[in-house]
């Protein structure tokens, strides 16, 4: 895809991410949705999270906010994994996937667009074209926040270079 792109004439390079702990931003991400979805609910718990922890939590997660806001500064757009793999068969929620040879968790997959939603940056996902198997490779594109209409049209102007959307056979 890269190569498509610098021949249409984007200026394609590879990214430099923020220093991030990508796995550690999913885990504050998973507190901060607990404490929302407790603070939600009809009846307060027995001992609610802390107002301190509260504020620690949008800290965290402010930091990171700021780092992309700086990625962003210098490009339009980044073009990463939907997910660690690419489409695999049908099997049971939850189980374990081969994922460069390892077991990693199903709920893990997803976990590059997880990322964005816990910095709030706009992404959305086109297709990438398959993989060897016939199974759909889902691109994700990113921007910078409160830019969503710029990157729609980063993704329309992307939209002819891919292949589309194809069922793989058997599906």
């Amino acid at each position: 895809m890269a190569a498509r792109l610098a021949s249409a004439g984007a200026h394609v390079e590879e990214a430099k991410l923020p220093k991030l702990d990508l796995h550690d931003d999913l885990t504050e991400g998973g507190k901060l949705i607990g404490m929302m979805l407790e603070a939600a609910q009809p009846e307060p718990p027995e001992q609610p999270a802390p107002v301190s922890r509260w504020f620690a939590a949008l800290a965290r997660r402010d930091r990171s906010i700021l780092a992309w806001e700086r990625f962003f500064e210098s490009c339009d757009a980044l073009l990463c994994p939907v997910a660690m793999t690419t489409a695999f068969p049908h099997c049971k929620p939850g189980s374990a996937l081969k994922v460069d040879g390892k077991d990693e968790s199903y709920w893990m997959l997803p976990a590059y667009g997880a990322v964005f939603n816990y910095s709030g940056h706009p992404a959305l996902a086109i297709p990438g074209g398959q993989d060897s198997n016939g199974l759909p490779i889902g691109l994700q594109l990113v921007g910078k926040r409160w830019s969503e209409a710029r990157l729609l049209g980063v993704a329309a102007a992307i939209a002819p270079l891919t292949d589309g959307f194809r069922r793989p056979p058997g599906y």
